[in-house]
């Protein structure tokens, strides 16, 4: 069969899977679990893969909620991953579209598969939990990463719904950090002279970050909550805790904009009286270095399903994939879902469960199959894809 053939086999499988995608993308969106709590969502991926012909194996890299699926289990030849983000937004649910994340990713490998029995090599789906950084030890790609699940994968690929359609782009590097201000309990109006106010600890630190502010990069983030500020109003504050997010472009900076932001934090407990405890509660998450010949195999499968590049990604957000694009060829696929809207909103949940979310659903599974079958079906391409990664910095 020509490549023709093929693609439009593909393309003809992965149709046929539609009513049966959208009702796992409803399933999910319906029941949004966050980050290593995914039970129901990842059971449901790994059940659509295994009945489409996948050997599954679950509960990988120390996380319940993490799957690895293959097919074949064992083949001779590259290994291609599509991978998978199903986690939800804290208070939001699938604000983000993860739920046509997840299933695209299946989808895509379960109409290869069906076209393409005899595939030359092996097709992956990497289940990746807790991509969403607002929990503890988020990045569930980092530590997969770790535990070698991409040491035998030669390239990857995924798809996220996005305010425009692109391929590639960048990201800022992110890493969160926790401080915990621990003072001295006392009655707020009895005797608070003998007490030590540890929220006044965190106020202070957040002055001084502001303070920061003036004297930072464009395209710096630096943004906090108080997760704790004391007990009762009638009781000076014990303990008190902030969360603040880092984002810069690249590492260095990130490290050294950490070391300023915590000095904030330790000039604050010294002016309180303060104790002063310093955790990292999130995966530093690298930028993204988006390989340009999957870029371009990307771009090109677009072009076929009568699509049409419409811009460059330079959001100032952060993806644990930006770790995987550091530790083998990968390149990100974005489809534009409605008009102007974007992530993290009301607006975005919605159309993450409407007609348009499963249309571009479909299209990013169209898109990533198409790819992963050229790189399967074409050594010369992907060994260009991988010297490029060699000798990119």
């Amino acid at each position: 069969m020509d490549n023709i053939k093929l693609n439009k086999a593909v393309i003809t499988e992965i149709d046929n899977l539609a009513e049966e995608m959208r009702a796992v993308a409803r399933a999910i969106h319906k029941k949004p679990e966050t980050g290593y709590q995914e039970y129901e969502t990842s059971r449901l991926l790994c059940g659509f893969l295994e009945k489409n012909g996948f050997k599954v194996k679950r509960g990988i890299a120390g996380m319940e909620t993490a799957f690895v699926a293959s097919y074949p289990e064992t083949a001779k030849g590259p290994a291609i991953a599509l991978l998978a983000e199903y986690d939800a937004l804290p208070g939001l649910g699938h604000g983000c579209g993860h739920n046509l994340i997840g299933t695209a990713s299946a989808g895509a490998a379960a109409g290869l598969r069906k076209a393409v029995p005899e595939i030359k090599g092996k097709i992956v789906v990497m289940g990746c939990p807790a991509e969403e950084a607002g929990i503890d030890d988020a990045g569930g790609k980092i530590r997969l990463i770790k535990k070698g699940y991409f040491k035998d994968i030669d390239a990857a690929f995924i798809f996220h719904p996005f305010p425009m359609t692109t391929v590639g782009g960048e990201t800022t590097t992110l890493i969160g950090l926790e401080f915990n201000f621990r003072g001295k309990s006392a009655h707020a109006a009895g005797n608070p002279w003998d007490g030590v106010n540890a929220l006044d600890g965190v106020l202070q630190m957040f002055n001084g970050v502001n303070a920061l502010r003036q004297h930072i990069r464009d395209g710096v983030r630096v943004h906090g909550i108080v997760t704790h500020g004391g007990d009762a109003p009638n009781i000076v504050p014990e303990k008190a805790s902030a969360r603040f997010f880092l984002r810069t472009d690249n590492k260095e900076s990130l490290l050294e904009l950490a070391g300023k932001v915590r000095a904030c934090a330790e000039g604050a407990a010294t002016a309180t009286g303060t104790g002063l405890k310093v955790n990292t509660f999130c995966n530093l998450y690298d930028s993204m270095k988006s390989n340009p010949v999957l870029a371009g195999i990307l771009e090109k499968n677009l072009n076929a399903i009568g699509l049409r590049v419409e811009g460059r990604k330079k959001g100032k957000g952060s993806t644990d994939f930006g770790n995987v694009t550091r530790t083998v060829p990968a390149c990100e696929l974005g489809l534009r879902l409605g008009n102007g809207i974007v992530p993290h909103t009301r607006e975005f949940l919605r159309a993450s469960n409407s007609e348009e979310g499963f249309r571009v659903m479909m299209q990013g599974a169209k898109v990533m199959a198409l790819s992963a079958l050229e790189l399967l079906s074409s050594p010369d391409l992907l060994l260009k894809a991988k010297k490029e990664f060699n000798s990119s910095p």
